[in-house]
């Protein structure tokens, strides 16, 4: 059975990258806010936040599991590959889960922060087939408040006074963190940019877990000779609502 939870001190301590999006969203926002809603049951744990439903676990009863996504009316569902299998999504993309311990003891993330502002710049300067980069104002307004609350951190790199490298972890608890974007500008690539971003973030969060999604094709070598290694694989699913809808429409043109 999955039920709503109203307490957020029955969350788990997060031991896989998805689990940590959802806790370190309730630790950011609270559990009892319009734009977040979190569930347990059936061996998973849930989450819907801005049209995307986290799922970390596999599904014990898929059949319920299933009409549970589709009554949540979400365009997206972001999980572990296995779990994609389990309940019939096709995932629009997939990869591998990398992993790295930070030494030492955990600390409060520094309450200083740089601009978001400059970080999007040098996201949206970055942005491409295989790197999305959302819209600003959403943007802005949730790594603002995540920074200010402690649950995310940044760094940024400048030349010249510009903004040039950056590197985000913008779900981030006491024992884990969720690597989400490392970019450099193309001016300034090849000077080993990204490696100190990733380095200087790390040394940020010691004693975490630190994750990060690989996309299928890109930076294996990369993220390899900094002591990342894999540890599952997720998958981006389309919601089998949206599939459905697709397929009506299909339909009514034939």
């Amino acid at each position: 059975m999955i039920s709503l939870v109203t307490d957020s001190g029955a969350l788990p301590q997060p031991r896989d990258p998805f689990t940590l999006r959802i806790v370190s969203a309730v630790q950011a926002y609270g559990i009892n806010v319009p734009f977040l809603d979190v569930w347990q049951g059936n061996g998973c744990l849930f989450s819907r936040m801005d049209g995307v439903l986290t799922i970390a676990g596999i599904p014990q009863e898929t059949e319920e599991t299933a009409l549970f996504i589709a009554s949540c009316g979400v365009d997206e569902v972001l999980c572990a590959e296995e779990a994609a299998q389990v309940l019939g999504l096709s995932p629009i993309e997939a990869g591998p889960i990398l992993h790295r311990r930070q030494p030492g003891e955990p600390v409060p993330v520094p309450a200083d922060f740089p601009s978001p502002r400059a970080l999007y710049q040098v996201l949206s300067d970055c942005e491409g087939e295989h790197f999305p980069v959302p819209e600003f104002e959403p943007f802005y307004l949730d790594t603002s408040h995540r920074l200010r609350h402690g649950t995310a951190a940044a760094v940024l790199a400048e030349e010249d006074g510009k903004p040039a490298a950056c590197a985000l972890a913008l779900a981030v608890t006491d024992t884990a963190a969720l690597l989400t974007a490392a970019a450099v500008c193309p001016p300034f690539r090849h000077r080993g940019l990204g490696s100190q971003m990733i380095e200087r973030l790390a040394g940020q969060l010691p004693g975490r877990e630190i994750f990060l999604f690989r996309s299928e094709r890109e930076n294996r070598a990369f993220y390899e000779q900094l002591g990342f290694v894999c540890c599952g694989r997720w998958a981006q699913c389309q919601s089998q609502e949206r599939i459905s809808e697709g397929r009506r429409g299909q339909d009514e043109m034939l």
